[in-house]
Formats: structure tokens, sequence, C-alpha cells
């Protein structure tokens, strides 16, 4: 019976789980800052307009629409989004996936 072959990814977790654990943190990141700078673009925003009119810095809204680095708190990203035009939705669920959206339908909800 021989072994089924280890894939680099399970060995690289093995080795740094540390890294790994960076990754999946970074597409969050980047899926988050994404939809910023979409939603940004769309009211056609520049960075210092929603910077003035959240009182947040520039420099902040440049690291809220980095691809990579910490994630900005639930209240930050509202009130970029409210100035935006746009609303957060937060969805509470298992940890069954790494999907990022609900494509159920929770309008009755609101």
């Amino acid at each position: 019976m021989s072994k089924k072959p280890i894939s680099f990814r399970e060995r690289m977790n093995l080795a740094r789980p540390d890294v790994l654990a960076r990754q999946k943190r970074n597409r969050r990141k980047s899926a988050i800052a994404i939809q910023l700078r979409v939603l940004r673009d769309a009211q056609g925003m520049t960075q210092a307009d929603v910077a003035q009119a959240t009182g947040m810095t520039i420099q902040y809204i440049e690291r809220m629409e980095s691809l990579v680095g910490l994630l900005p708190s639930i209240e930050d990203l509202e009130r970029f989004a409210v100035v935006c035009g746009g609303r957060i939705e937060v969805v509470i669920s298992p940890d069954k996936s790494d999907r990022l959206t609900d494509t159920s339908d929770n309008s009755s909800w609101e």
C-alpha cells in the first residue's frame, strides 16, 4: 500500500501554519478592500473625499483599501460605506467554507 503524496499546501501548513493563516486573512482583506474601492469609485469620490466625510485620515482610508494588512473595524467599514451610499451586511454562520458572502435572500428581515 503506497502513501498518498503530500501536497505543497499540506507541507506548507505543517511547516509554517502562520503563513497559511496570513494568506487566508489577506484573501478576506483583499475582498473587502476591493468592495470598498468599487463602492467609492461608483460614487465618483476620491480617498480624500471619503476621509473628509468620515473624519478619518487619508492614510487610514488607503489602509482600508489596501489588499493586505489588518481588517478595519465594522464601525469604520460602516462609516465608509454610508458615506459612499452603501451599507454593511453581516452574516454569522458556522464556518463551513471560505465564502465571504451569503447568497440567500434576507430581504424579509429589513
